[in-house]
């Protein structure tokens, strides 16, 4: 994603950018330089020189830290352990975070709920509502139950960068944890024929706000396998949802609940049945970016 800058332009501003008239490729030099040389320079004495750029120092960071690597499951290790799960008719669960997962365990540890309501682009936040610190510390409680965690691979201030500052902060075993990326549920759905597997064999159970369309959905392509869908009115409503849940037969459990998945498909995996965060794709299917794949 490059916004208004071309790959062409990005490479010529990373060669050849300077501040001067405070124009677009002006702000955009100095956000290059504030992102890299300048914390070397803060790291430096006065009169202190560094004959190496910022990607020299790196890349012998990345060297000493090169132990510290975690893996991150693939999507063919995911389904694998799902279908496992599937077979012996046993609890699993998928879950990811994204930026509101984040920041509701960064909110008043990291980042003030003030910033976060005051901040527009911050807001909705996965249905979760700062402060609630009582909820943050069930999230996190949480992250350390679940199977298999999805982590933003994006390293951008409210993404994986965050979650790096989240992880010391609450001391999460990271690597002693099953990790994947959070774009596991895209990723399973076009590397594998896990989704198309699932409601061709098994019983379904969707919940989340579009469950009852992503049921018309399914039975429109075929499949007939959906035993129930639940609405989820908000991070609160996840006691009730869950006493909605007891109430179906079915073999998994397709989550689309925001912030609130996390937790759901947690408690779903302690009732013996796998449930994964199937988050934005049920949305992908229903407006044709993406479709099931089956072979």
């Amino acid at each position: 994603m490059t916004y208004s800058f071309s790959q062409e332009q990005w490479e010529y501003l990373f060669r050849l950018g300077y501040p001067g008239p405070w124009d677009k490729s002006s702000l955009a030099s100095e956000a290059i330089y504030r992102g890299g040389e300048a914390i070397v320079k803060s790291k430096l004495l006065k009169n202190e020189y560094l004959p190496y750029n910022v990607e020299d120092i790196i890349e012998e960071g990345m060297k000493s830290l090169s132990k510290e690597l975690i893996y991150l499951q693939t999507a063919a290790e995911v389904e694998q352990q799902l279908i496992q799960a599937l077979n012996e008719k046993k609890g699993f669960s998928v879950i990811r975070l994204g930026d509101g997962e984040i920041l509701a365990l960064a909110h008043d540890h990291l980042v003030s709920s003030q910033e976060i309501n005051t901040n527009r682009r911050l807001k909705g936040m996965g249905g979760f509502k700062v402060p609630n610190h009582e909820k943050r510390d069930l999230l996190a409680k949480n992250l350390l139950e679940a199977d298999i965690v999805g982590l933003p691979e994006a390293r951008y201030p409210v993404y994986q960068r965050m979650f790096n500052q989240v992880a010391k902060a609450y001391a999460f075993p990271l690597n002693k944890m099953k990790l994947t990326t959070s774009l596991i549920n895209y990723q399973l759905n076009q590397e594998t024929t896990f989704f198309h597997h699932v409601l061709e064999n098994y019983k379904v159970l969707l919940i989340g706000n579009r469950s009852m369309d992503g049921k018309e959905f399914f039975i429109k392509k075929g499949y007939n396998s959906i035993s129930g869908t639940i609405l989820v009115p908000g991070f609160d409503s996840i006691e009730k949802v869950m006493e909605e849940v007891d109430q179906y037969e079915f073999d998994m459990a397709f989550v689309s609940a925001g912030v609130a998945a996390n937790i759901i498909c947690v408690e779903i995996a302690k009732r013996n049945k796998p449930a994964i965060d199937f988050g934005h794709l049920l949305d992908w299917y229903l407006s044709g970016r993406r479709v099931i794949r089956n072979q």
